[in-house]
């Protein structure tokens, strides 16, 4: 039987996001699972920074990323809980994590961290040239991940391909 502790959802604040963040709220609920919400950006991540002014900005761009995950959370919770009734969704534990680096190698990482039993990640069903040659973050996700992954289409897919 499939079970999972520990779901990891990475975002890039895409629609795509919030659907993989939506459908892993509900697996949460299900299973009762922790969900650990992960943005990458192509800043260094980490808050242990030198004091100094040179980093402040650094500092406050981790924070302005760090809100902007929580109200990814909060925007998809209250959805949530309109589409299926079900409250509590705001009180699940969920751990909110800023990364910097390559997307799909951080994926991998924080979810070798974490623990994650599963992964849930939008994807947007493309297939252009570069896609074909480089593959896509879910496409590498999936090939080095050593736990489950959700790959998430957009809605109406595969209408939508570029």
């Amino acid at each position: 039987m499939f079970g999972c502790k520990r779901i990891l959802v990475p975002s890039d604040f895409s629609e795509c996001s919030e659907r993989a963040l939506l459908t892993a709220l509900a697996f949460a609920i299900r299973f009762d699972s922790e969900v650990h919400l992960l943005h990458v950006t192509d800043r260094p991540g980490s808050k242990a920074y030198e004091a100094n002014e040179a980093t402040a900005e650094k500092m406050a761009a981790l924070e302005t990323d760090e809100n902007a995950l929580k109200q990814a959370y909060e925007s998809a919770a209250d959805r949530a809980e309109e589409e299926t009734g079900l409250p509590g969704l705001k009180d699940k534990a969920v751990h909110f994590i800023v990364s910097g680096g390559d997307p799909a190698e951080e994926i991998v990482r924080v979810a070798e961290e974490v623990h994650a039993d599963l992964i849930v990640l939008g994807t947007h069903g493309r297939t252009s040239v570069k896609d074909f040659f480089v593959g896509s973050t879910a496409e590498r996700v999936v090939k080095r991940a050593n736990c489950a992954v959700l790959a998430i289409k957009p809605e109406g897919y595969p209408y939508l391909r570029d």
